[in-house]
C-alpha cells in the first residue's frame, strides 16, 4: 500500500508541469527543457526587454528635442524682453518665471511633462510679448 502511495504521488508530481523554472520541480524542469517552454519563455523576456527599451530611447529623444525647444522659446523671449523694455512689472515677473524655470520630475515620463507644460507657458508668453512689440 505504501508503494502505491508512494508511486502515485510520483505521478502526481510528474503530470503537473510549469514553465516557470522557479516552480515545478525535476519533471517541470526536464519538461520545460525538452519542450523548448523555457527557450520560449526567454524569447518572451527578450521580446519585452527590447520593447521596454525602444520605448525608453523614443523617451529620451522626446525629452531631449523638449529640452531644445524650450531652450529657444527662452532665448525669443530674452530677445522680446529687450525689444519691449520688459513691459510691467506683472509681465517682467511673468518673464522672470518663465526664463527661470527649471522642470524637473521624478520620472522620464513627469519630466517630458513638466517641460511640455514649461513650452506651452513660454510660447504663450512669447505671443503676448509679440502683441506688445507691435
Amino acid at each position: 500500500m505504501i508503494r502505491f502511495a508512494a508511486l502515485a504521488c510520483l505521478f502526481l508530481t510528474a503530470c503537473q508541469t510549469t514553465t516557470d523554472p522557479a516552480d515545478g520541480g525535476f519533471f517541470a524542469g526536464v519538461s520545460g527543457i525538452t519542450t523548448g517552454a523555457y527557450d520560449d519563455r526567454i524569447t518572451a523576456a527578450e521580446g519585452d526587454v527590447a520593447t521596454a527599451q525602444a520605448r525608453n530611447d523614443a523617451l529620451a529623444a522626446q525629452i531631449r528635442s523638449s529640452e531644445s525647444e524650450l531652450a529657444k522659446l527662452k532665448l525669443k523671449i530674452l530677445q522680446q524682453r529687450d525689444a519691449t523694455g520688459g513691459g510691467d512689472a506683472a509681465t517682467a515677473a511673468r518673464i522672470d518665471r518663465v526664463l527661470n524655470d527649471t522642470p524637473g520630475g521624478a520620472t522620464p515620463e513627469a519630466r517630458l511633462t513638466a517641460l511640455q507644460k514649461s513650452i506651452s507657458d513660454a510660447r504663450a508668453l512669447s505671443a503676448d510679448l509679440a502683441k506688445l512689440s507691435g
